[in-house]
C-alpha cells in the first residue's frame, strides 16, 4: 500500500462520508488548508486511481465539481475480513477432496489474475516483474524479487503466508500462488520451497514457457 501524506489520508477519510462526494472549498475547509494545497493533494490521489469527480451545473454560473472515492480510494482503508476468508476456506477445503481443492484454486487463481488484467499490460518483461511484486505485496505476500532477469528465470521470494494455518493442513491451496502467478506473467511457475511445507519462505521460480 502507498504511503500517504497525512493531509491525503484526511481528505480520503473525510470523502468516506460523502457517497456524492464534496467540493474544494469543503473538503479545505474540513483539512484546514488553502484550496491551492488541496488542488495538489487532490490531483496527487487521482493520479494514483483514489478518487474521481463530477460536474454538475446549477441554474446559473460554473458547474461544481464533486471529487469522490473510486473503488480503490474506498480500498485504502483495511478490510478486517482475513477471519472469514479463513473460515470459508477451511470449510471449503474440509469438504473438497484434494482434487477439488487444487481445481478451486487453479480457477480462483486465474480469475484474479484476469480480474487485474489490466495492470499487467503493455508492459516491458523487466517492468512486468516488477509489477507482480508490487501487487503480491498488495495481497499481503511480502515478497522481494531476488532474480529478475527473464533469461535466467525470476526468482520472487515471499516472507508471509497469507493462509498459513490452513496451508499446513492442506497444501493444495498453495494452487492460487502458482496460478496466479502463472496466468499474470505467461511463464512456467515452480513453487521450490514453501512455508507451509516447512520452509522459511515461499520461492516461485518463473521460466519462459517452451
Amino acid at each position: 500500500m502507498r504511503t500517504l501524506h497525512s493531509n491525503q489520508q484526511l481528505i480520503l477519510k473525510y470523502l468516506l462520508g460523502y457517497k456524492d462526494g464534496a467540493t474544494l472549498d469543503e473538503i479545505a475547509d474540513h483539512v484546514g488548508i488553502t484550496k491551492t494545497a488541496v488542488k495538489e493533494h487532490i490531483l496527487k490521489l487521482e493520479s494514483y486511481g483514489y478518487l474521481t469527480f463530477t460536474d454538475t451545473r446549477g441554474a446559473v454560473g460554473r458547474p461544481r465539481r464533486r471529487y469522490q472515492l473510486t473503488n480503490d480510494g474506498h480500498d485504502v482503508f483495511p478490510k478486517q475480513y482475513s477471519w472469514l476468508s479463513n473460515v470459508l476456506l477451511e470449510l471449503l477445503a474440509e469438504d473438497l477432496e484434494r482434487d477439488g481443492i487444487a481445481r478451486l484454486m487453479k480457477s480462483l487463481g486465474e480469475k484474479v489474475a484476469l480480474s487485474m488484467e489490466g495492470k499487467f499490460k503493455d508492459l516491458t518483461p523487466k517492468e512486468l516483474v516488477v509489477k507482480i511484486n508490487e501487487v503480491m505485496n498488495d495481497l499481503g505476500y511480502q515478497t522481494a524479487i531476488k532474480q529478475s532477469d527473464i533469461r535466467k528465470g525470476v526468482v520472487l521470494e515471499a516472507t508471509n503466508c497469507v493462509y498459513h494455518a490452513i496451508a499446513q493442513k492442506h497444501p493444495e491451496l498453495c494452487g492460487f500462488d502458482i496460478h496466479f502467478l502463472r496466468k499474470a506473467s505467461g511463464m512456467s511457475v515452480k513453487l521450490e520451497s514453501c512455508i507451509a511445507r516447512g520452509g522459511s519462505i515461499c520461492r516461485f521460480c518463473l521460466t519462459k514457457e517452451r
